[in-house]
């Protein structure tokens, strides 16, 4: 159901979105998560400052995605430019989500959590629920933050591993046959790190 294209420059996860379009928003919602977690770029953050340095909106991220989403404004805001941003509904209802590229073990990780996570339906309404009163404040000023103060500021104040070892724990508790490829980040997250500082300590 997850299609996985990579090349030098990013990692693109595809799947189909759902009727009511919750796996679309689910993704937006945790999308500052997974970028933060899973950052492995040159210098922190590389690949989501450069997404907004090219987007063509704020943040690099489509503005209406919650309240009142709809599918005829959402294309025709895209109906004259060329789509940078690094989540993208397509014309046939598929959800492409780009990152920076990574190990073989976290772009497992990560296709794991969105399986269990937004894909899976019971998970999707569980993580919905759970996130609903603050998913603007998560998506926005997540994004705003972690470019204005590095992920250091950003998950000291919205505790962005914190929910990413909830998300985990989650799947081990719900869907144990994902956790093996999602333990991988989980023990990053539960020591406070990303992929970017395995690879700062392997250098020192």
């Amino acid at each position: 159901m997850i299609e996985i294209n990579k090349n030098k420059n990013f990692i693109k996860y595809s799947f189909p979105n759902d009727k009511k379009n919750t796996r679309l928003k689910l993704l937006v919602t945790l999308s500052p998560i997974f970028i933060a977690c899973f950052d492995n770029g040159n210098y922190e953050l590389e690949f989501l400052k450069k997404t907004i340095e090219n987007s063509n909106f704020p943040y690099a991220i489509y503005p209406n995605y919650f309240e009142g989403f709809n599918k005829e404004k959402y294309f025709k805001a895209y109906k004259d430019v060329i789509p940078k941003e690094d989540i993208i509904l397509n014309s046939d209802d598929t959800i492409d989500f780009y990152i920076n590229p990574m190990d073989e073990i976290y772009v497992l990780a990560l296709k794991s959590l969105i399986e269990g996570l937004i894909i899976n339906n019971k998970a999707n309404i569980y993580w919905t629920n759970y996130f609903k009163n603050i998913r603007n404040d998560i998506v926005i000023n997540g994004r705003r933050s972690i470019i204005a103060n590095g992920i250091q500021g950003f998950y000291l104040n919205k505790y962005v591993l914190v929910w990413m070892m909830d998300l985990c724990h989650y799947i081990k508790i719900n869907t144990p046959s994902l956790y093996n490829d999602v333990n991988t980040i989980y023990e990053l997250s539960s020591n406070l790190k990303t992929i970017r500082d395995t690879k700062i300590s392997k250098i020192h």
